[in-house]
């Protein structure tokens, strides 16, 4: 028994010393804690107890959606495809918005009201002042002047005046009706792009075929009348190659003609198909799409 315990007590020394080496030859793995949580982070796999964090390179997300969407480019007097575009989808695919389209078209049309009606009040209408029986002893209801709103040629009580309809709206929130309008003509095949409106006749006969033929204005025999909008972009003075088509659609129903740089949510939006050609679909897309 003595013999045993003495080399018990001559080991001790030699675990301590190799417990010694061990850790000091493998440090143990720390575990980190990020400030504020309680949550355990495991180390990093390139060193022991050390968190390569931030990175070296910052992560960018990527979105998987393409900032474009086809459409086709066609003949304007054959509706024949001569090429595939790439517009951007923010302007032609973005989300329709009923509420937005209604508040331009409220704007709009506002604006063109002509606030010209007007009535006369009594102090307005001709007639004299004078009191036309005594306030007693008649029988019959008080009254005064001949011109009271109550008489037959008299004046109008609360009639309308001459006023201005005009309401506000902010310039961003009528972009976005205007994006919402395109979206919708996009989507319900609609919107036609064209690479230029040049005629050689002036005529409406040709003009009138020519919708009928495409497909872009019924039929005779259906008894209906065309919706179509043609949208250029016309300079200040009206180019040589248009003239053609601003004569021969004036005498068409329900054919609209309007320059690009002036275009309308309410005027895109009450005809079926919009015609624009390649320079006013530049022009918008300039406009149109967010920052």
């Amino acid at each position: 028994m003595q013999s045993i315990r003495g080399a018990s007590r001559l080991l001790a020394p030699t675990l301590r010393q190799a417990r010694m080496v061990s850790s000091e030859a493998a440090p143990a793995a720390s575990v980190l804690r990020p400030i504020g949580s309680n949550r355990k982070v495991a180390p990093s796999a390139g060193s022991a107890g050390v968190l390569s964090w931030p990175p070296a390179q910052a992560v960018r997300a990527v979105n998987p959606i393409p900032a474009t969407v086809q459409a086709w480019m066609m003949d304007f007097e054959t509706n024949n495809p001569v090429d595939i575009l790439e517009v951007s989808r923010s302007v032609f695919a973005g989300p329709i918005r009923s509420d937005i389209i209604h508040r331009a078209v409220t704007y709009e049309r506002n604006m063109k009201r002509q606030g010209t009606h007007s009535s006369l009040t009594r102090s307005e209408v001709r007639g004299s002042t004078r009191k036309i029986q005594q306030q007693k002893g008649t029988g019959r209801a008080r009254h005064g002047t001949r011109r009271a709103p109550q008489f037959v040629g008299g004046g109008k009580a609360h009639g309308p005046t001459s006023r201005s309809h005009a309401t506000d709206i902010q310039r961003k929130v009528w972009l976005m009706a205007l994006r919402s309008v395109l979206a919708a003509k996009y989507a319900q095949d609609q919107l036609v792009i064209v690479d230029n409106m040049v005629l050689e006749s002036h005529r409406t006969s040709e003009l009138n075929r020519m919708l009928q033929t495409n497909g872009w204005a019924p039929l005779p025999s259906t008894k209906r009348e065309a919706s179509v909008i043609l949208l250029p972009l016309m300079g200040e003075e009206l180019a040589a190659s248009l003239k053609n088509v601003e004569l021969a659609s004036r005498n068409i129903a329900g054919v609209s003609m309007m320059n690009a740089s002036d275009a309308e949510v309410y005027e895109i939006l009450r005809h079926d198909y919009l015609i624009m050609d390649r320079n006013a679909l530049d022009l918008l897309q300039g406009i149109l799409e967010p920052l």
